[in-house]
């Protein structure tokens, strides 16, 4: 099967267990064009449409409807890249596909939000990196090469749980308020830790709390900071318990002067668990995930 991807703003090109990933001719013009049309601040935002009559007769365009502009709710982005993927493992009407899978995997891996041509964004998209990670493109094709290969190893039901994990984690990327994005994010650590019990069953007995279920999954990845374990944990309480954000309204700000600070580190601990759940242990699965410096994305050996 070929079809198209985007947007990555990287040339990358490479060929791995029956993949092949290839640039569009017209890249270079194509990020151009992107670029051009992306806010400052690192984000393409949706494009405004509008409401337009028709001739009941010949089915065509004809007059603007005044007062009807507004952002487009879900549109398209143009491509970047070509994928083929020969004898994908996943059944037809499958959910989640091979070419999702690895489209989402290079999504998280570069820190934005890809899809296949036919699927639509909502939000503003990440044309910038906004991860902390550094990693070179033979790297990553060896980490997707790896992950392919472990995926293709799960039944569907599994299959299809990692590709909707790597999806919310892109999607949170997109969002722009700090409790919201923390909220996805905490969907994703709860999804992973679910993902985690497939693979560790006799964990279901112990039947732990919220609280417990960082303490497993942190040990269990060696990624445990206490401090801010307790600053995460206490405010997924506050917000799913009084609707509030670090002990204010939503929306409101807080009078915590970092509490903008938790989607993030969240998000780079959910980047962390998800390398490692998958097995490739390099030295980033280690690396402290509370830290703002780029941290290097290692291949493993």
């Amino acid at each position: 099967m070929d079809s198209e991807f985007g947007f990555l703003i990287n040339p990358l090109k490479g060929d791995f267990l029956g993949v092949s990933i290839i640039p569009l001719s017209d890249h270079a013009n194509r990020l151009k064009a992107i670029q051009k049309d992306s806010n400052r601040d690192g984000f393409y935002y949706p494009p405004q449409i509008a409401s337009y009559s028709v001739d009941l007769i010949t089915n065509k365009r004809k007059d603007k409807v005044e007062r009807s502009e507004k952002p487009a709710t879900v549109f398209f982005l143009p491509s970047s890249h070509q994928i083929s993927i020969q004898n994908p493992i996943c059944k037809d009407g499958e959910k989640g596909t091979d070419e999702a899978l690895i489209v989402f995997l290079l999504a998280y891996i570069y820190g934005t939000r890809l899809m296949p041509s036919q699927w639509k964004f909502d939000g503003r998209v990440p044309i910038k990196p906004v991860n902390n990670i550094y990693i070179t493109s033979a790297t990553s094709l060896h980490f997707i090469e790896h992950v392919y290969t472990w995926w293709k190893t799960l039944n569907e039901s599994q299959r299809i749980k990692f590709v909707n994990i790597l999806y919310v984690f892109n999607r949170a990327r997109s969002l722009e308020w700090d409790w919201d994005a923390f909220l996805h994010q905490y969907m994703v650590f709860d999804a992973l830790y679910n993902f985690h019990l497939e693979f560790k069953p006799y964990l279901k007995e112990l039947k732990p709390t919220h609280k417990m279920r960082f303490n497993i999954l942190c040990d269990a990845y060696s990624l445990f900071n206490e401090d801010l374990i307790n600053r995460i944990y206490n405010a997924r309480n506050n917000l799913f318990h009084e609707a509030m954000w670090v002990k204010s309204t939503i929306g409101f700000g807080s009078p915590d002067g970092d509490a903008y600070q938790l989607p993030r580190y969240l998000s780079e601990l959910n980047s962390q668990i998800i390398c490692g759940i998958t097995g490739y242990k390099n030295k980033y699965t280690r690396l402290p995930w509370w830290t703002w410096q780029t941290l290097e994305f290692d291949k493993i050996i």
